[in-house]
Formats: C-alpha cells, sequence, structure tokens
C-alpha cells in the first residue's frame, strides 16, 4: 500500500522533498486530493507536519504559469543533491532555504514569499458531517447541530455559538485560524470581531484569524458565503478560494466557490471589488454592483457580465430563485440545502427552471413542485429522489 510510505515521515522536510506531495500541492487534482485526505485520515498525527510543509510548498508561486513537469522534476533532483551534501544540523530550515535559492535562481517564474497572505488552508482535512464544526487554533473541535447557526467572534478572539461562551486559546498569533464547517443541510450566521457578517452556506468552510493583522483583513472560503463587509479603507478586506482572491474596503457581494463546481462566482450586489486569480493576485478586474465574474476552472479564465443579483443572494433569506437555469444546476443546490441524493435521468440535464423555491418547504414538496412546472416526475427509490419524465 502507497500510504505505507509516507506513514514513515517523520519531519516536514520529508513531505517537502516528497514528488508526490508537492504535486499535490502544486496541481492537485481529485486523485491527488483522495489519496492525502485518506492518508491524513488514516494517520491525523501527521496532521501538523503537513501543515508546516504545505504552507512552505505553497510559498512558492508561480507568476504566469505553472511550474513545468521537467522543471519540477530538475528541482527535486537539485534538492536531493543538496540534501546529501548539506545535512540539517543547527539551521533546521536550511535545506527548505536552500529550495527557495534554487527556484529563484533557476526562472523568474517564481516569487517567494513565506506564509505570506496568499496562502489557502489544507481543505477537506474533515469530512461532511450532520454535524456543524468549529475547530479552534489549538486543534479542539466544538460541534453544533442547529440548522441556522449564529456565531459571533469577540474583541478578545473568543466564540458565542449559540449563545454558549467558547474560550478559545491561542498563542496570540495572528496567523492563528479559527475553522467553521457547515454540513450539507445547515447554514450559519457569523460576525466577525471587526463588524464584518457572514453568511456561510451548505457544505460550507470559512476560516479566519484569531486576530486580523495591522494592514489587513484575510479569510479563506470552500463552498459559498454572502459577505457584508465592514468599510475600513486602511484595512481591506480579502477572500481567498482555492483559485481566486477577492479585495474589497466595504462591500456586499456573494461567493460561490465549491471545490466540485467547474466555476467560481463573485456576484456584487453594492460597493467594489477586485478581483484575481489565487496566485500573485495579478491581471486584477474590477466589478461594479450588479456584476458577476466567473473563473473557469478548466481553462483559468476569468469572464464578467451582468447579472440579476436577485438569483445569487436570495438563499439568505432562505429561498431560491431561477431564471432559465438547467435543472442539473438547480439540483445541485437542492441536494447541499437539503443535505438530500436527488438524480436526474440521463438525457433530461439541460432542461431549465425558472421559478422561487422556498427553503422551508419539505423537499419532496419543492421536488414536485419543479417535476410539474417540467412536466417531469418523481420517485423515491432507497433514499435517493429520481427526476424522470
Amino acid at each position: 500500500m502507497e500510504a505505507e510510505k509516507f506513514k514513515n515521515h517523520h519531519k516536514v522536510e520529508d513531505f517537502i522533498l516528497d514528488k508526490k506531495f508537492i504535486h499535490w500541492v502544486i496541481s492537485p487534482n481529485d486523485e491527488l486530493d483522495s489519496f492525502w485526505n485518506s492518508f491524513i485520515s488514516e494517520y491525523p498525527q501527521k496532521e501538523t507536519q503537513i501543515r508546516k510543509a504545505l504552507l512552505i510548498v505553497h510559498s512558492i508561486q508561480p507568476v504566469k504559469q505553472e511550474v513545468p513537469q521537467h522543471n519540477l522534476d530538475r528541482i527535486l533532483q537539485t534538492v536531493k543533491k543538496l540534501e546529501r551534501r548539506h545535512k540539517l544540523t543547527r539551521y533546521k530550515y536550511l535545506k527548505y532555504a536552500a529550495v527557495i535559492a534554487f527556484l529563484i535562481g533557476f526562472s523568474n517564474l517564481v516569487y517567494f514569499s513565506i506564509l505570506k497572505k496568499n496562502q489557502f488552508p489544507i481543505e477537506s482535512f474533515y469530512e461532511m458531517s450532520i454535524k456543524g464544526k468549529v475547530i479552534l487554533p489549538d486543534g479542539s473541535i466544538k460541534e453544533f447541530e442547529t440548522e441556522q447557526t449564529p456565531i459571533t467572534q469577540t474583541s478578545s478572539g473568543n466564540l458565542i455559538i449559540n449563545c454558549d461562551t467558547i474560550d478559545v486559546k491561542s498563542n496570540r498569533n495572528k496567523t492563528d485560524l479559527n475553522q467553521i464547517i457547515i454540513p450539507y443541510g445547515k447554514r450559519s450566521d457569523i460576525r466577525l470581531a471587526d463588524g464584518t457578517h457572514v453568511w456561510l452556506n451548505s457544505g460550507s468552510k470559512l476560516s479566519y484569524p484569531f486576530k486580523f493583522s495591522e494592514n489587513s483583513r484575510e479569510v479563506y472560503l470552500s463552498g459559498e458565503a454572502f459577505f457584508e463587509v465592514k468599510p475600513n479603507a486602511k484595512k481591506p478586506f480579502f477572500v481567498n478560494t482555492h483559485d481566486i482572491k477577492i479585495k474589497v474596503l466595504g462591500t456586499s457581494f456573494n461567493v460561490c466557490a465549491y471545490s466540485n463546481d467547474k466555476t467560481v462566482q463573485t456576484v456584487l450586489i453594492k460597493g467594489r471589488v477586485t478581483e484575481g486569480k489565487n496566485k500573485l493576485f495579478a491581471s486584477t478586474i474590477d466589478l461594479q454592483p450588479g456584476e458577476r465574474l466567473t473563473y473557469i476552472k478548466s481553462d483559468k479564465n476569468l469572464l464578467k457580465d451582468k447579472v440579476d443579483v436577485k438569483l445569487y443572494s436570495s438563499w439568505v433569506k432562505g429561498y431560491l430563485i431561477f431564471d432559465n437555469i438547467p435543472i442539473h444546476e438547480v439540483l445541485t443546490k437542492l441536494k447541499r440545502s437539503y443535505n438530500q441524493d436527488i438524480i436526474i435521468e440521463k438525457g433530461l440535464e439541460q432542461i431549465s427552471f425558472s421559478g422561487k423555491l422556498d427553503l422551508q418547504d419539505n423537499i419532496k414538496d419543492v421536488l414536485y413542485n419543479i417535476a410539474f412546472a417540467s412536466s417531469l416526475k418523481v420517485l423515491k427509490e432507497n433514499g435517493s429522489y429520481i427526476i424522470k419524465e
């Protein structure tokens, strides 16, 4: 079993020097995600080393393009030679510095910024469950089962969850992150210490620091969230997803960035945002109210258009509005909102749907309304709903 090899990685540098690990960090795919998430589940004691290694490898960021495969192989061979010549002794991070020095000398395509602001935390360490989770900086986990969970971060950094105050133990390092994980079928209403209001949708994760830095406010999102950012011209607010980075000063906007979606979408309600690919935040695009910016993962392109903002923000108020949307996209949103398996018969994926759906209604009634409007049928088999002609 290949995982056996990695269980003997006891140091951070063991992961940094591993080719498969670097591939996962630089060019993740479903196969690598599955492997490393399974490995972490099997060997949770390795999580600390993996987190540190991820941040160090991620500190080497391509400016214009990904590092080519042959360059990556050459880098690894050079690092291994350096490792044989220079054993780690007094200077613990000498090996890391050698890696970075080689990369900078090798190509102008890399940029070095150890633990810089454009890092993205490791995703999917904790599988989605029926309970919501808050993972504190010290690794402790607080769970909750409420469908709509209010969470407030106090000025001291502590959390109030459903009126219960949680003492957040931290070394007061501003890079320490709180992580809020909302399972499918539930949502959360989060107020950060700076006054920013965040609505976190089903199947989403928000990570943010114990304390914001003096110059900026950075959060990390996987999934969907609606933001009302407290204005502060001296301290811009950044939303980081795996693919894009959004800079705002005081704005209302929605971000949909689920890892298994083909796109990342940002829709601006009011204010102004600047958005770019989450590498070096280069080639940014400004958005005006009523505009949507779509990042297409397959070709890494950014497209801007005008939209009806109500279609993208209505979920915050407990309902969904669709206007001529392919039914498979409608059902994807319902799967997440209700944590319910819904299958559509092949050949029906491009049927479109328009209408308003109340998320307080029973999923069965919602699906029957969709089926009636689209001249389809709904069956339930083995716990799954099936949409067919």
